[in-house]
């Protein structure tokens, strides 16, 4: 499952992004692996911490709030209806 631009994507083919995306261009960009255990992603707050302070390193706007994306991940994870995974948030 792909959240891309507000829209829940299950096909990885249906998930674009424009050819002048940033990040395609110019190769910047930052994430996190975060484990899901039972439903639940690990350490959440944590992983978001650390995504913000590495986008503030190289100056990289995030256009969603920690809180935001916490919503969206666990929105992701109840719909997914996986108790354990691996999501990697760019």
């Amino acid at each position: 499952m792909i959240y891309l631009n507000g829209q829940l994507y299950e096909n990885k083919e249906d998930a674009r992004i424009s050819v002048y995306d940033h990040g395609l261009l110019y190769g910047d960009g930052v994430f996190e692996g975060i484990r899901v255990y039972n439903g639940r992603a690990f350490r959440l707050q944590d992983h978001l911490d650390r995504l913000f302070a590495s986008a503030r390193t190289i100056r990289l706007d995030i256009p969603e709030s920690a809180e935001a994306l916490d919503r969206i991940l666990s929105d992701m994870i109840a719909k997914s209806g996986k108790r354990d995974a691996y999501i990697r948030l760019v």
